[in-house]
């Protein structure tokens, strides 16, 4: 369905003299019997509005007397609540119509006064964004659609909406569609706070034939139990931990397109906290090939997600024995959010292990989702944040063959434990991780 915003009837492109002589005439009507001092105060809340063109506004606080700040609403779903109280604004109006701009002003004390004018404008503006994009779908792969921002006049940035994700300012921008479907691309422009959107639909007529399992969360209730085992207990794990992994869904939902997995802390089970841990055991087992997640991840001291491997044959052989393969590790706290690791564990003559990390720039994980993932061959593990490698291991060494079978998923919250510690006062519950997708593929990717 194509979304598209039509202009008709707009008047001329400038205002004349005397029109701008009318609209100061109905300022100055509007004035009158707006004003209100809520409490009988000396504040005196007024402002200046200016046109800088017909669809553009200046507002200056002129307002008289001691306050400590102010609230802005400009009539169109914008405002500002702010100390700095001499800020000046500038707001498009991209719409004929006339809007109500209030200014209050506040003392700590709780006295206020507030003025309200009215803002006219005369013509649309918006004939000047015609948002357009082309999605052209690649016909040597069905599985990937490029699409091309064609939108016509002058914006302040843009996004694209599809499949659970947004992709800002990318003017050119390959999509991927690992299944068959009917999927809607939005791409929303933005100028001056205003947005203006359009949106088409993409049919796509095969699954990615390189991709051999994944979970697309495109379903509600519990874990998928075709794809998902969910483990229960409070053991502490073999690392100590505090939690009791339950199968209920306050632990473990899907809704929305995405796998939630919710810490808690409550007493259950004879532990103070609960979370979910679920695992593809005896379901879904693979040797070599691609493995990625997208994921928000939780905060905080004492928390530990993780998107993880162990060996098929752990239910004979034991840990480390089976092999382990850490995709994602990250201990929480402050100055540890932003770090996550990605680590091999086996036996030789004992428990071995070798890894890397990797860590954000600006922010922490738990800010937004991050695509996790490594490679794996009959050769070398690679590690990836976003598609960044960070983290390669040789594992050709005969001593490393427990990394040359079959291998099943776990992805899990703990809390505490031997390595991230138990949570602290600073530690905020509930604690989420959000799972967008679960994707393994064999071949060309």
């Amino acid at each position: 369905m194509i979304m598209q915003q039509n202009y008709n009837n707009t008047l001329d492109k400038y205002f004349n003299k005397k029109f701008l002589i009318a609209i100061g005439f109905i300022f100055t009507i509007t004035i009158i019997g707006c004003d209100k001092d809520d409490d009988g105060s000396n504040l005196k809340a007024d402002f200046s509005i200016e046109l800088i063109d017909d669809n553009n506004a200046l507002f200056i606080n002129k307002s008289e007397g001691d306050y400590n700040y102010v609230v802005w609403d400009f009539g169109n779903d914008m405002g500002d609540t702010t100390s700095t109280v001499n800020n000046t604004y500038e707001i498009y109006y991209p719409f004929a119509g006339s809007y109500n701009i209030t200014l209050t002003i506040n003392n700590y004390d709780g006295s206020t006064s507030t003025k309200t004018k009215e803002l006219q404008i005369a013509t649309d503006d918006g004939g000047s964004i015609i948002v357009s994009f082309t999605a052209t779908v690649n016909p040597d792969n069905p599985n990937e659609v490029e699409l091309v921002n064609t939108t016509e006049g002058e914006y302040d940035s843009f996004n694209w909406n599809y499949n659970n994700s947004s992709v800002l300012n990318d003017m050119v921008h390959e999509a991927y569609f690992p299944l068959a479907g009917i999927y809607n691309i939005e791409l929303n422009v933005f100028k001056g706070g205003n947005k203006f959107s359009k949106s088409e639909s993409v049919n796509i007529t095969q699954n990615d034939p390189d991709l051999i399992w994944s979970d697309e969360f495109n379903y509600s209730g519990l874990p998928n139990s075709q794809y998902w085992n969910m483990e229960i207990g409070g053991s502490g794990w073999g690392n100590n931990e505090l939690q009791y992994y339950t199968n209920n869904t306050t632990n473990a939902m899907v809704n929305n397109g995405l796998l939630t997995i919710t810490a808690l802390k409550e007493s259950y089970g004879g532990r103070q906290y609960t979370s979910a841990r679920i695992t593809t055991q005896n379901k879904f087992t693979f040797k070599y090939g691609r493995v990625e997640a997208r994921i928000k991840l939780p905060y905080g001291q004492g928390i530990w997600p993780a998107f993880w491997m162990l060996g098929a044959n752990f239910s004979s052989v034991g840990w480390p024995t089976c092999g382990e393969v850490d995709i994602m590790e990250m201990v929480g706290g402050t100055g540890k959010d932003n770090r996550v690791y990605s680590t091999l564990h086996w036996d030789n003559g004992g428990h071995q292990e070798y890894g890397s990390s990797y860590s954000l720039s600006t922010g922490i994980f738990a800010d937004d989702f991050h695509v996790f993932s490594i490679e794996w061959d009959e050769n070398k593990i690679r590690s990836y944040v976003d598609g960044n490698p960070f983290f390669v291991i040789d594992i050709t060494p005969a001593f490393l063959s427990e990394f040359h079978q079959n291998f099943f998923l776990i992805m899990n919250v703990a809390v505490g434990g031997n390595w991230p510690g138990s949570p602290n006062a600073s530690t905020v519950f509930p604690q989420t991780m959000q799972v967008d997708y679960v994707r393994v593929y064999q071949g060309s990717k």
